[in-house]
């Protein structure tokens, strides 16, 4: 049984790896493409002299995206911003504690909230038909359906990253005994 088990985890974790490895590429080509709408506005507007207003509104939705496909990856590997202003002066014990069980549980609220909030939002658009009210009216579902997708990624990295300081605090408190 515990084969099968850390046979089925291993698989779990190549996957959410390579899904959140696939939308980091996916963000970085999102983000090329960022660049040349951004030097497409710049050349219309200043050497022909003729302003187009789309750049601005692709570039906005393309900055969305870039960030909600990032952050998965971001948060499997760790690599996130850290506020540890005053945490740094706690007991060592503490630090591990907040770091490895309150942090991700806060985390997993969180990102479960916008998860559920981001899907209840994305089916109403879809729904209603939602559009921008810019000048290109492209409709909002694909803007908004991202949100909730990769937000339900965060959730799962995070519950893993839990699982596993969990297992590693048993197993450490096991070998202590």
């Amino acid at each position: 049984m515990s084969v099968l088990f850390a046979s089925f985890r291993e698989r779990l974790n190549r996957l959410i790896g390579r899904v959140s490895w696939w939308f980091a590429v996916s963000a970085g080509i999102l983000f090329i493409c960022m660049i040349f709408v951004t030097s497409y506005g710049v050349v219309m507007r200043y050497f022909f002299r003729r302003p187009e207003p789309y750049s601005y509104e692709i570039n906005t939705i393309l900055l969305l995206w870039t960030f909600v496909l990032a952050l998965p990856l971001v948060e499997l590997l760790d690599e996130h911003i850290r506020a540890d202003i005053f945490i740094q002066y706690a007991p060592k014990a503490l630090r591990e504690f907040l770091w490895k069980i309150v942090s991700p549980v806060l985390g997993i609220l969180y990102s479960s909230v916008l998860t559920s909030k981001g899907l209840d939002n994305a089916v109403h658009s879809l729904r209603a038909a939602e559009k921008s009210m810019s000048i290109l009216g492209e409709p909002l579902f694909p803007v908004k359906v991202l949100i909730p997708l990769c937000y339900g990624l965060v959730t799962v990295v995070i519950l893993r990253k839990l699982i596993l300081n969990l297992s590693r605090k048993k197993s450490e408190e096991g070998s202590t005994d």
